[in-house]
């Protein structure tokens, strides 16, 4: 079984879910998730890369957040695009980790935007 705990900021997701986390349970963080497949998922970084140039990853190869969000906060075309990129990568890793979760009575996927990105 696959439970989703959402809600705004500061609603108290993270809280609940540490708990079950104590209790057994295994958790699937989405934003902390997502994070990391922008930098390790091939597909997903050329995606980015395709939508906010060169400039999207630093020399280290990490996230440029500064450069990605100077853009996409200021055009909601690009922003929606940049979501539409991420959130099906993150509604696949999430699947395939919840059904690898073979030892638990089910587990928390824990996304403050579940329903809006397709979970």
């Amino acid at each position: 079984m696959k439970i989703g705990i959402t809600g705004g900021i500061g609603s108290g997701k993270t809280t609940i879910c540490k708990i079950f986390e104590v209790l057994g349970i295994p958790v699937y963080y989405a934003d902390d998730r997502a994070k990391r497949l922008m930098v390790e998922n091939e597909i997903l970084k050329k995606g980015i890369i395709e939508l906010f140039g060169k400039n999207a990853y630093l020399e280290n190869g990490e996230l440029n957040r500064a450069h990605i969000a100077g853009i996409a906060f200021k055009d909601a075309n690009i922003l929606k695009a940049l979501n539409n990129l991420v959130h099906p990568a993150v509604h696949k890793d999430a699947n395939e980790w919840a059904d690898a979760q073979t030892d638990a009575p089910y587990s928390l996927r824990e996304a403050a935007l579940i329903f809006e990105g397709g979970g």
